[in-house]
């Protein structure tokens, strides 16, 4: 039986050849100097996810055969199993076992945005940040979506330009529109994996969003760069996205 098969019945840990390690001993056995045991049992699990030794949806091992296997406590399993449920990568059912996760974890972008706001990254980084992201995206957008995403960009945005005509300068809602907008736009590049990874980012800028919004005219500013960013996309010129979504920064970080 394979190593994936015999995770997913929870029969026994991954077979090896005789003699040889199992692969969570193998992979323990080169993580465990100077690292704590639960360390040591994280850093196995996550090496066979990522190695595809575990894959979504795969039973590990008990404690007590990660134990045995692993060469430290229950307690230490135990711990090192809470964390990586805590971040979304596994999935313990109570009473059948535990289970690498079979989808992205929104918990798991939690963790990394308080880890990259305790981090203090100052506006040059986090300018760089937004345009090595945001720049990708548009020119995915223009690759990749139909008329129709365009056009649910286009509304998102229409939102965010009738509170503005209304004159409901609520800077919340003016906020939770502008990335409403940005969501739509992560939305059409057909990627799953940027969208989340997306929504992760724009999660770190929305108190400085939120700033920009406190103020009429820096608010005003944002619509009309939303909008150039918009023309740009429906005309299908990258050139000119490019041009907008740069200017666009370039205001963020100079009034926010």
């Amino acid at each position: 039986m394979s190593d994936v098969t015999s995770l997913k019945h929870g029969i026994s840990l991954p077979s090896s050849p005789a003699g040889t390690a199992s692969p969570f001993e193998s992979v323990a056995l080169g993580l465990s100097e100077r690292r704590s045991a639960v360390e040591t049992v994280i850093d196995t699990i996550e090496h066979l996810i990522l190695t595809k030794r575990l894959r979504p949806g795969d039973r590990i091992p008990s404690e007590v055969e990660l134990t045995r296997t692993l060469s430290t406590s229950r307690g230490s399993i135990r711990e090192a199993i809470k964390i990586l449920s805590s971040f979304g990568v596994l999935e313990i059912r109570r009473g059948d076992g535990t289970y690498v996760s079979e989808s992205l974890s929104r918990r798991l972008f939690d963790h990394l945005v308080f880890q990259m706001i305790l981090s203090d990254p100052d506006k040059r980084m986090l300018k760089e940040l937004r345009e090595l992201i945001e720049i990708g995206i548009v020119k995915l957008v223009l690759a990749n979506a139909g008329e129709e995403d365009i056009a649910v960009i286009e509304r998102e945005l229409e939102r965010m330009a009738a509170m503005v005509a209304q004159k409901q300068w609520d800077p919340h809602t003016l906020t939770q529109l502008d990335l409403a907008f940005h969501r739509a736009v992560g939305k059409a590049t057909k990627n799953e994996l940027i969208q989340r990874i997306y929504d992760f980012t724009l999660d770190l800028f929305a108190p400085s969003i939120e700033e920009t919004h406190r103020n009429e005219r820096k608010g005003l500013n944002a619509l009309r760069s939303h909008r150039r960013i918009m023309k740009g996309l429906q005309a299908r010129d990258e050139a000119a996205t490019v041009a907008a979504v740069r200017e666009s920064i370039e205001q963020w970080a100079i009034l926010s």
